[in-house]
């Protein structure tokens, strides 16, 4: 039977919780910035945490919907794609689940508007925009293959400096630089799990990067992005635009290290399956590193030293 309320269970499920460290490590990093720039306000900070876990969610949930009702994922679909098909959630719940993460997200987002000025609404109605055309039509923006750019802005920039803006209402240059490392990974998630589906979203013509590309390029473009990353801290930090404590993120180059080797040798789909998680796992621990890195520097220059 189709869930109720109750089952609280398949609803956590559908929102695909083990991808929620995509909003973490960007609102852990941009909010440490700002307090590395002298400003930290925990109210701000905690609800822009759940504005945007709740954008997140509701992303998930409409993508799952309109996936179904397009077509685009089957009985065999990986990953919580199977509920509707499996009978456990019907399509109107998921729409439901879909739209009250978004009302919730607005609403955080109207508060945080009275505490931090007008211009929030720019960054929430981006967001809004990106995560419902994401997967809706008439744009559809993942299956033509716009998926990498938009989650890009709006998982790596936006989120990170929309984390330092609810501390403090300024551009800054330090916040931008840090979210280009966190834009790439979150971005590496994404090509994951697209070359993970390669074969299905090849068949219903989901012209996503890998499908369009390949997936030789898709999984060289994987370690682009990861190595990448590293790359990046290094070259701002050097640069100035980041404390040199950030370099602490070297030491996941392990981990990463391994992820892209085993990506690049892979060729079954039970290896991209472990590709994925490993990434978002990757994705959370160079977020927590770099946070902390940042944060210790804040801290030290507080001490005067």
């Amino acid at each position: 039977m189709p869930a109720s309320w109750k089952d609280w269970k398949i609803w956590v499920k559908n929102a695909r919780p083990f991808s929620l460290t995509a909003t973490v490590s960007p609102l852990l990093v941009g909010t440490a910035v700002a307090a590395y720039e002298g400003t930290f306000r925990p109210g701000p900070f905690v609800l822009a945490l759940l504005a945007g876990l709740f954008l997140q969610i509701g992303t998930n949930y409409f993508n799952e919907y309109f996936d179904y009702r397009y077509g685009l994922d089957s009985p065999q679909s990986l990953g919580a794609s199977t509920v509707i098909f499996r009978g456990e959630m019907t399509a109107g719940q998921v729409l439901g689940g879909g739209i009250a993460c978004f009302v919730l997200a607005a609403l955080l987002g109207l508060v945080l508007v009275v505490l931090c000025g007008p211009a929030i609404l720019l960054f929430g109605l981006i967001g809004m925009v990106i995560a419902y055309f994401y997967s809706a039509r008439p744009f559809q923006l993942a299956a033509r293959g716009l998926g990498d750019p938009l989650v890009y802005i709006a998982m790596g920039f936006l989120m990170t400096w929309g984390a330092y803006y609810v501390q403090i209402p300024r551009w800054s240059w330090a916040a931008f630089a840090a979210s280009v490392p966190v834009g790439f990974l979150v971005t590496a998630i994404l090509n994951m799990n697209n070359i993970r589906d390669y074969e299905e979203d090849r068949a219903v013509r989901k012209l996503t990067l890998p499908v369009r590309l390949g997936q030789t390029f898709a999984r060289r473009y994987h370690a682009v992005l990861v190595v990448g990353s590293y790359l990046a801290v290094s070259l701002f930090a050097l640069a100035g635009l980041l404390p040199l404590h950030t370099l602490i993120v070297w030491i996941s180059f392990p981990l990463a290290f391994i992820n892209v080797r085993s990506v690049l040798s892979a060729r079954e789909r039970a290896a991209f399956i472990v590709g994925f998680k490993r990434t978002a796992a990757l994705h959370l621990q160079f977020g927590l590193l770099l946070a902390l890195g940042i944060t210790a520097a804040a801290l030290l220059r507080q001490l005067g030293l």
